[in-house]
């Protein structure tokens, strides 16, 4: 990429509110929506998130939130101070998050002499593979650590561009504005391989004064990968899965995902909640294709950068490293449903994004790039009203993508809590057709049979369940239930047991284990659990008191 400069024809409060207004509209369309999915396990149902003591716990415990992002949940924190329940608030720090990331994105540009840096900005502000970032109050860790990441980069390099010794509390804001990256989401990892990057672009080599700013980034790096990685495996579930993948089959994977990302980013039609998972299969001579066409493209780069000039490479190599932690060589939880996501790419979209507006300004073509911003404003608006609320989401996932077990079944939870229940036990036994070894669908089976009076069938659902995820606590709960509706107390208590010995915090299991502990006159194991309830859920723990 030449280093031609930003040549801004309008006065620069007016680009800047031009960015502002481009970003806030591509976004209206997902701005009243309600919370979705996972939302209420990271806000309303969290109850570090919801006590008002619970900022401690958000920080030291790790566990009491479902990722150690502690900065993320700090938010969370905050605002349910402000609008507790109501997700609209949420919903405008999200957008007012991605308006901050689009303007720092275009000054760090315009900075660095990249030409079309407002028209890349723009890009970034509307293109729709984000409105999945945006809309959903979960992926705030997305917005936030954006941000952060974007202010430590401009940060480090007006550091790097100051005379030595002349500049240390630019560094230092580096390492802060990185540590806050971390803190909201640790896929910010490889910022510190970026910066050296952007240095080899810019000057042609990375000297040892580059390495060693980089080298104490290492410190907060590593453990909080650690800890991340503890996080999956311990409390999402990554610790459960078995993707039966090959050291030969996650480079499959991560070399068709880079493909599906570029892909989606230049022709972004056909987005999804949830991709059709691949089937991977290190024999296929064609699969192979994706991840040696890869390195052959940025070998090629490499080999032309004296004639193109080094901002192809770079471009290509901060668009592969940016996305490493999400292209499979890490287990995380969503891998069992698919291995690609619109909101892996979130920051990796920017160096293809500003190569696109490059080309497209360098050669002339300024029509070509307000048709592409009207044609992602567009594409964004019709992706936006999708996440309004759950029964949006999951209707057009599984219209996309009709075979995906998580999907189906969620379906199926929508259609059963509008009363629609022989259409949601449908949607739970197409998700078991599809795999039949998937839990929170015989789980979702035998809450649905349950409502329609089928106990016996929803009794062998809740087994079945448990036989599949012995170490799933709602599994275990839902078997309760059913061994207590049969008076089988001591069992239902042993499946109590174990689902509070896998998750402490799991209050409901606690509730139902206090009150079959009543059922069966066992005092002190009912003090026990409505202790626990007292410290978890204090609602629920006063169905336990003695009435006035």
């Amino acid at each position: 990429m030449a280093k031609n400069g930003e040549s801004l024809r309008v006065n620069p409060r007016v680009a800047t509110g031009l960015l502002i207004g481009l970003s806030v509209v591509a976004h209206l369309p997902g701005f009243g929506g309600a919370f979705i999915w996972d939302d209420d396990a990271h806000v309303t149902e969290s109850r570090a998130v919801v006590d008002p003591g619970g900022l401690p716990t958000i920080w030291f415990e790790p566990g009491s939130v479902p990722q150690y992002y502690p900065l993320t949940h700090s938010s969370f924190w905050l605002e349910y101070r402000l609008w507790g329940d109501n997700p609209t608030g949420y919903h405008a720090v999200n957008i007012l998050l991605h308006v901050a990331s689009v303007v720092v994105l275009w000054r760090l540009l315009a900075g660095l002499g990249v030409s079309g840096a407002w028209l890349a900005a723009a890009l970034f502000a509307v293109h729709p593979v984000h409105v999945e970032s945006v809309a959903w109050i979960s992926e705030r860790k997305n917005v936030l650590s954006g941000l952060f990441a974007l202010l430590s980069t401009v940060a480090w390099l007006s550091w790097w561009r100051a005379e030595p010794g002349t500049a240390g509390r630019r560094w230092w804001l580096a390492v802060g504005f990185f540590a806050a990256a971390l803190f909201s989401k640790t896929v910010t990892v490889t910022l510190p391989a970026a910066w050296l990057v952007i240095c080899w672009w810019q000057g042609g080599r990375v000297g040892r004064r580059e390495w060693l700013s980089v080298l104490p980034m290492l410190l907060l790096a590593v453990p909080m990968g650690l800890v991340t990685v503890w996080s999956e495996q311990r409390h999402i579930g990554a610790g459960h899965l078995d993707l039966g993948l090959s050291a030969l089959d996650r480079i499959l994977v991560a070399g068709r995902a880079i493909w599906f990302y570029a892909g989606k980013l230049f022709w972004p039609t056909e987005l999804a909640f949830i991709y059709p998972r691949w089937t991977i299969d290190s024999a296929s001579i064609l699969q192979w294709i994706y991840p040696l066409a890869a390195v052959l493209v940025l070998f090629a780069l490499w080999c032309q950068r004296s004639r193109v000039g080094r901002g192809p490479l770079a471009a290509g190599l901060l668009f592969v490293g940016t996305l490493a932690p999400a292209l499979g060589f890490v287990d995380i939880y969503p891998m069992q449903f698919s291995f690609v996501a619109d909101h892996f790419q979130y920051l990796a979209s920017i160096p293809l994004l500003v190569a696109a507006a490059w080309l497209m300004v360098t050669r002339r073509y300024p029509t070509l790039g307000g048709a592409a911003l009207l044609i992602l404003l567009g594409l964004a608006w019709v992706r936006g009203p999708v996440f309004l609320d759950n029964a949006n989401l999951w209707t057009d996932t599984v219209a996309k993508n009709p075979r995906s077990p998580l999907a189906l079944t969620s379906l199926g939870n929508e259609l059963g809590a509008a009363g629609s229940h022989k259409l949601a036990e449908r949607r739970h036994r197409e998700a078991i057709a599809v795999d039949n070894e998937f839990p929170d669908a015989w789980v979702n089976l035998s809450v649905e049979l349950q409502v329609q009076a089928k106990h016996d069938e929803a009794f062998d659902a809740a087994r079945q369940a448990v036989r599949l995820a012995p170490w799933l606590p709602r599994a275990r709960v839902n078997l309760a239930l059913g061994l207590t509706d049969r008076e089988r107390y001591d069992e239902a208590v042993e499946q109590l047991e174990a689902a509070v010995a896998t998750d402490s915090r799991f209050s409901a299991a606690w509730f139902h284990l206090a009150r079959v502990e009543l059922l069966r006159n066992n005092q002190s194991g009912f003090d026990t659990a409505v202790e626990q309830l007292r410290r978890l859920d204090p609602r629920l723990a006063r169905d336990f008191e003695p009435s006035p």
